[in-house]
């Protein structure tokens, strides 16, 4: 039931400069930020051109160029759950979900495809105004930014891109 591509998420070094050539370029608004607790560095950016929560994010990665998940679209929490039915009779790797994320309250399962790329179908989230502040998060915070319904990080979520 994915109506659209809702949004990527790119990993790699540089995010201060990514941030910046985005908005300073491109004209995106930064929506959303994951920074270190005790050094404050910058580990995730979320950069919105719409009313999306966000169109494309960020994590940081010594490696450059780095996939880590694509988004499609699905029009409500109830086609996330039908989603995951479908994921369950054809035997679909999922990586993560049913759950939802503190960064950008979306509805979400990951999954795998066939070529091993991680995948999302998500639903909800919050519009986009560019004249509200970004919300920041720490690491202090990661569980409950990333998975707030059990506010559990997943290593493969945080180490395995492509």
């Amino acid at each position: 039931r994915a109506t659209r591509l809702d949004h990527v998420l790119l990993a790699g070094p540089n995010l201060a400069e990514t941030a910046r050539f985005f908005t300073e370029v491109l004209d995106f608004d930064l929506g959303e930020e994951l920074i270190d607790n005790d050094s404050g560095m910058q580990l995730a950016i979320f950069l919105c051109c719409s009313n999306k929560a966000h169109d494309i994010a960020f994590v940081l990665r010594e490696e450059p160029g780095r996939f880590h998940h694509v988004s499609f679209w699905l029009e409500s929490v109830a086609d996330v759950y039908h989603a995951g039915d479908i994921m369950g009779k054809h035997q679909i790797p999922v990586d993560v979900g049913p759950t939802r994320h503190g960064i950008t309250r979306g509805a979400t399962i990951y999954f795998y495809d066939p070529s091993g790329n991680r995948n999302e179908v998500f639903s909800g989230g919050y519009i986009h105004y560019p004249d509200h502040p970004h919300l920041t998060w720490d690491t202090t915070q990661l569980g409950h930014a990333a998975f707030a319904i059990d506010n559990q990080p997943r290593p493969s979520f945080f180490n395995v891109v492509t």
